[in-house]
């Protein structure tokens, strides 16, 4: 099956933000702006969370520090001084919210001052401003493995029991007390956000929506069903699905990381589904662990999900399935959707230690991941080749086929997709043991942001050829900075990580 471009594009980008209608951004308007001349570039303030915490001390790239960083650099590219751009990393929503209200009345003050300077009744030249924020969220522990930067929803409506048990060792009561100041902090922030408006700041909402609540522009960033719907489709394409027969079937293991939310974890197995189902369905894909098969649905999300609470907790749940600790032989696995860096590096050890061999290298060479990401975006047709792959449907070591290097036919080395740029990680990607990652484009939003902060700051009313389109975003229409996800494998690793400056050589081992 060879995927539409439009449905392809929708794979990769429709990274759907949290209080938005529309998945993907609209087609480019020609509608006018202000003819307001750009001069003074005005100044900026970033309101970003504080780093979350990972399960481990190997964390991913998507860190708010970084993006931090990048935004006030290219700020300054656009012009602005130093002076001009002020920071505040906010660990909760109330913290959030009183740092901008802070920074609002300081603002008043020196406004005032300035108009006082310059003679009574004058209004001074007070500069432009434009806020940048990303509110700060409450991800589980399974979504920090992805790293920071993943869309939520934050909602000013309470979602827990009204009546909640006042009992400290009640979990309800305690869920409920937090979904109550959660939503209190979201008031408190929007009230802040408003005020800033009433106060002519400009303002650009970062990877999470607020219900209620229309920004003057909108960063979306990914969310965990963009995610696996990527991956999903980067190992269809490099395991070429679409040329496999039911006769010859490929062996595909979906690790699941189950979400404190059951409703997140299906919806992004959905995801999964909505590309790997189709060859589940029809015998092109068979299950190794015999969790999932041609009669399974996007309801079976549940056999495939896992505590990935820790290293060990992967490696069990891998070895349980694959009866890894039996003496009957390997079986055939030819790819596992891991989801991210943290249970793809437990599948790696794990694999390794079981006794399999080789790399992602070896399979489908023909096909990498810029091949597929210029045919996903339509730069170029992918010309597919057939899998030098001599495996049969046997389910154990026969002793009698071998790959290209003299391997046993089910002890090759599967495919391994993850997600995080673990620096951990990146020599796994180097020899081929992890075949993918993947990040946001750092240094491509933080430019767009830039930018954006400098034609608002002009008075410029933004139209979608401004940015990179517009989103549907609590019924309202609001020009979008989006940028395609970064997919990283050894054949791109120098383009995609070293030369952008987002890992030094010796992280890679180079």
């Amino acid at each position: 099956m060879i995927f539409s471009a439009a449905t392809c594009v929708a794979m990769l980008l429709s990274l759907s933000a949290c209080g938005q209608d529309g998945d993907s951004p609209t087609p480019k308007p020609t509608g006018t702006s202000s003819s307001t001349p750009l001069s003074e570039p005005g100044t900026a303030s970033v309101f970003l969370p504080s780093d979350g915490i990972t399960l481990s001390q190997n964390t991913p790239l998507n860190k708010w520090t970084k993006l931090e960083k990048a935004i006030v650099d290219a700020l300054v590219d656009q012009g602005l001084d130093n002076n001009d751009v002020s920071t505040v990393s906010s660990k909760s929503l109330d913290d959030q919210a009183d740092a901008i209200t802070k920074h609002l009345e300081e603002r008043t003050e020196r406004n005032a001052r300035r108009q006082s300077d310059n003679g009574k009744g004058s209004t001074g030249n007070t500069p432009h401003e434009t806020m940048i924020i990303a509110p700060v969220s409450s991800p589980d522990d399974v979504t920090r493995q992805y790293g920071d930067y993943v869309s939520q929803t934050l909602s000013r409506e309470t979602t827990g029991n009204e009546s909640p048990s006042t009992s400290p060792a009640s979990p309800s009561a305690n869920a409920a007390n937090d979904d109550a100041s959660q939503n209190n902090g979201v008031t408190r922030l929007v009230s802040a956000l408003e005020q800033a408006r009433k106060d002519g700041v400009s303002v650009i909402l970062v990877a999470n929506g607020i219900e209620g609540y229309k920004p003057d522009a909108f960063v979306r960033l990914s969310t965990l069903s963009s995610i696996a719907r990527t991956q999903a489709t980067l190992l269809a394409s490099k395991l070429d699905l679409s040329q496999t027969t039911s006769e010859n079937p490929k062996h595909v293991e979906i690790m699941l990381p189950a979400n404190d939310d059951d409703a997140m974890t299906k919806e992004v197995f959905a995801s999964i589904w909505e590309v790997l189902g189709p060859y589940y369905r029809s015998g092109v894909v068979v299950s190794p662990s015999g969790l999932l098969d041609s009669h399974s649905d996007a309801n079976s999300w549940n056999r495939v999900t896992f505590k990935a609470t820790d290293a060990h907790a992967v490696g069990t749940e891998l070895s349980n399935r694959l009866g890894l600790d039996g003496k009957d032989g390997l079986p055939a696995i030819d790819g596992v959707l891991a989801m991210n860096d943290f249970v793809a590096s437990g599948v790696v050890s794990t694999l390794s230690s079981a006794g399999y061999q080789g790399s992602a290298a070896d399979i489908n060479p023909q096909i990498t991941i810029g091949g597929i990401m210029d045919n996903i975006v339509g730069n170029k047709d992918l010309k597919k080749h057939q899998v030098p792959d001599p495996r049969k449907s046997s389910a154990s070591v026969s002793g009698e086929a071998t790959d290209a290097d003299g391997d046993s036919a089910t002890d090759a080395w599967p495919i391994i997709t993850g997600y995080g740029a673990y620096l951990s990680n990146i020599t796994d990607v180097v020899d081929g043991a992890q075949w993918s990652t993947g990040l946001e484009d750092r240094n491509g939003y933080a430019k767009s942001i830039a930018e954006t902060a400098v034609l608002l700051n002009a008075g410029k009313t933004l139209t979608a050829k401004d940015v990179d389109g517009t989103a549907t975003i609590n019924g309202d229409t609001v020009p979008l900075i989006e940028k395609t996800p970064i997919s990283v494998s050894a054949n791109n690793l120098k383009k995609a990580l070293i030369d952008p400056g987002y890992i030094k050589p010796a992280d890679a081992g180079l």
